[in-house]
């Protein structure tokens, strides 16, 4: 986790380019593939795969001509062991971010 945001920050800018939800007999997963900055490369834009495993909940919610792949910056955060990536989170005028609760798209 601590690799992903010093590499990708909170993915600012960033484009989510697939999504794709995998359900087996004992396994869920989830992969995300992300254009995104990559602050040790010079923020240069790089394609990086994101691979979701023993998920707690998933949401995705697009609404006509209210894209839900574009992110502004996302949370990531680690709270009692659950990873929490809220592509979608509420941004705060100081700049803070906070989990939101009707996010567009969040894995925990």
């Amino acid at each position: 986790l601590n690799e992903i945001v010093n590499k990708y920050e909170n993915f600012s800018d960033a484009l989510i380019l697939e999504i794709l939800y995998h359900a087996g007999y004992s396994s869920i997963y989830v992969e995300v593939v992300i254009n995104c900055m990559n602050a040790s490369n010079n923020y240069e834009f790089e394609k990086i795969k994101l691979i979701f495993t023993d998920i707690v909940s998933i949401h995705f919610y697009e609404k006509e001509n209210q894209p839900s792949t574009f992110i502004n910056s996302a949370l990531i955060t680690n709270e009692n062991g659950i990873i929490v990536f809220d592509f979608f989170p509420l941004i705060y005028e100081d700049g803070k971010l906070k989990e939101n609760d009707n996010s567009n798209f969040k894995i925990k």
